[in-house]
């Protein structure tokens, strides 16, 4: 009778179980230097993290929305200083860092950008130290259509009101997949009520927060909207998103544009050839009447994050650098640039200036990654096509760090079960946590329900992601009652929770009809609610084999997608919805509807429980 459930419970539990697939780490653009630095430990500062704030910690409104997070990092001692920000849904910001030559009081900043609700948290992790600060904790709250305004929808005029600018960012291309290095360039479109106006903005990185001030002269009577470009270098497989904030007031944030690069193939290591002044107009570009004159780029590199880097090496470091493409006044004029690492050239890319009376620059950046395999000095560069025959440097080393000691593993929330059905002696149960690491680590694990031990299970987790553990066991009881179920990390940390769940036994009914609903289990939600609950619920159905099924689940009174099943032979077959937020953080109501042959109908309350 419950071969059908059994097996699907343990198709489910199988993906439970299964530790989040690991990505190879980036190959490496050239082979590794021949200076190598073999791992030592780290110069000792002593820090404390106070002061973590989000600001502004709740918001109410019109969206997209940027949240601000601060906090006073306090550093005794003679050396550096590495942190970064570590967030509520599991990512992580890049590698920042500062020197300390006695005592230093740093404020470190991060920024996110939101275009729907959301609640959650932000801490400050400094690498070689573990755990994490104290959470700035934030809820945001859309209301409305989330409205962006872009190029296809103008801001509106408003010539006697007060200033008002918006933003909107798309990402070309959004998504890649093939040799690299690689270009993804970021078109932001700036818009403004009225002109004349001045417009201040900031670029926002997923990894590296805000950029430096920039500002758009918007003319009077001229257009009211005007495109600003990002071109990206990417030399590894990465992934992130952009933004733009608007400094002014009255300004309206541009939502995220997401962008994600996997890497199937790395370039050669010998270096491109030189790149030559004499190239060819572009065809975008009109040619004057008359030979301009010469006007000569000059790039610089403006930041370099995390710039010299001594620590662990167990995932690959995000590296992002920042630069400019400076040039006169002068006619319109396209220039190539090219990134450098090592002397290996990355593919060739365009800053297009328009003609202007004043200097002109252009932003440019890049990103890639390096592994355990490059310790040792490196060089950045950056060249402009008929500029300086040197090209713009920055160096750093990259030292990897034996990281030893347990790994510190957050049980974040588990869930529960609690079956309304016939209790005929076996039926399936399952509970899983929702588990954090700080670093790489192998955990042994196993559920004790009611005291009773179960099998020891194991799992590989990464730092940054949201892992899912958890069982299955069989509940034999023929009347109604309550348990507990724990969840026992036995290595690193050794976190425990412990929750309860239920059973309620209903009696088969004498006349089912053709149909009959024979379970329904909902899950309990017991955690921190930092992340908005999120949830799922099962079902089973008896009828005779060969009969289509066709049902919805009704979550918290709201009808979800129709499903129709065909019964297999054996007659049962289990189902289960899809998971779901909640996002009040109070119980809720879950329930199956059969809307075909004798339409039975089963409900169960799901309770929420947020725990500090």
């Amino acid at each position: 009778m419950r071969w059908t459930a059994t097996l699907l419970s343990a198709t489910l539990l199988g993906g439970l179980l299964t530790a989040p697939p690991v990505l190879a780490a980036p190959a490496p653009m050239t082979a590794p230097t021949a200076e190598s630095a073999a791992p030592r430990p780290a110069p000792v500062v002593k820090t404390a993290v106070a002061r973590v704030t989000a600001s502004p910690a709740t918001r109410s409104g019109a969206c997209p929305t940027t949240v601000g997070f601060s906090a006073v990092v306090a550093a005794k001692g003679k050396g550096t200083v590495r942190y970064r920000w570590v967030r509520g849904d599991g990512s992580k910001s890049a590698i920042r860092s500062f020197r300390v030559d006695g005592a230093r009081k740093v404020v470190v900043r991060d920024r996110q950008t939101f275009d729907r609700s959301a609640s959650g948290w932000q801490a400050v992790e400094i690498l070689g130290k573990k755990g994490l600060s104290a959470k700035g904790r934030f809820d945001v709250g859309c209301t409305g259509a989330v409205v962006i305004w872009d190029t296809a929808h103008p801001l509106p005029a408003g010539p006697s009101a007060p200033l008002v600018a918006a933003a909107a960012v798309s990402a070309s291309p959004a998504t890649y997949r093939g040799a690299c290095p690689t270009t993804v360039t970021f078109t932001g479109t700036v818009q403004v009520s009225r002109t004349p106006a001045k417009v201040y903005y900031r670029w926002i990185d997923s990894g590296t927060g805000e950029g430096r001030l920039e500002s758009l002269l918007f003319a009077a009577g001229g257009p009211r909207s005007r495109q600003v470009t990002l071109p990206l270098a990417v030399g590894s497989s990465t992934a992130g998103w952009k933004a733009i904030r608007i400094v002014n007031t009255g300004g309206r944030d541009s939502g995220r544009a997401a962008y994600a690069v996997t890497c199937t193939t790395t370039p050669p290591t010998s270096p491109s050839p030189s790149p030559s002044p004499s190239r060819s107009p572009s065809p975008s570009t009109s040619p004057s009447p008359t030979p301009p004159a010469v006007q000569t780029p000059v790039p610089q590199i403006a930041d370099l994050t995390p710039g010299d880097y001594e620590g662990s090496c167990l995932e690959p470091v995000a590296y992002q650098a920042t630069g400019q493409i400076s040039l006169p006044a002068g006619a319109a004029q396209r220039v190539g640039y090219w990134w450098s690492l090592d002397g290996s050239m990355w593919q060739e890319q365009f800053a297009d200036f328009p003609a202007g009376d004043r200097p002109r620059v252009q932003n440019v950046s890049a990103t890639w990654s390096l592994d355990s395999t490059r310790s040792g000095s490196h060089t950045l560069g950056l060249r402009a096509e008929g500029g300086p025959a040197q090209p713009a440097q920055r160096t750093f080393s990259f030292t990897c760090v034996a990281e030893g000691g347990d790994a510190d593993l957050t049980v974040e929330y588990m869930l529960t079960p609690h079956f309304n059905g016939e209790c005929d002696g076996s039926f399936p149960m399952r509970a899983s946590a929702m588990v954090l690491t700080d670093r790489d680590a192998e955990v042994r694990y196993r559920l004790v329900v009611d005291d009773k031990p179960g099998v020891l299970r194991t799992a590989r987790l990464k730092p940054g992601v949201r892992s899912t553990i958890g069982d299955f066991w069989y509940g034999n009881a023929r009347s109604s009652g309550s348990g507990v179920v724990r969840l026992e990390i036995l290595n690193h940390n050794k976190p425990v929770k412990q929750v309860p769940y239920t059973w309620t036994c209903v009696a088969p009914d004498p006349s089912p009809g053709t149909v009959q609903i024979t379970e329904i289990e909902s899950v309990g939600y017991y955690g921190d609610c930092v992340v908005a609950p999120y949830v799922t619920a099962f079902g089973e159905f008896k009828a005779p084999a060969g009969t289509e099924i066709t049902y919805r689940w009704v979550v918290d009174g709201v009808n979800q997608q129709t499903f129709t099943h065909t019964v297999p032979e054996g007659g049962v077959i289990g189902i289960q919805a899809w998971y779901w937020t909640r996002a009040e953080k109070t119980d809720g109501t879950v329930k199956i509807e059969v809307l075909n042959h004798n339409k039975p109908t089963a409900q169960a309350a799901y309770p929420i429980h947020c725990q500090s």
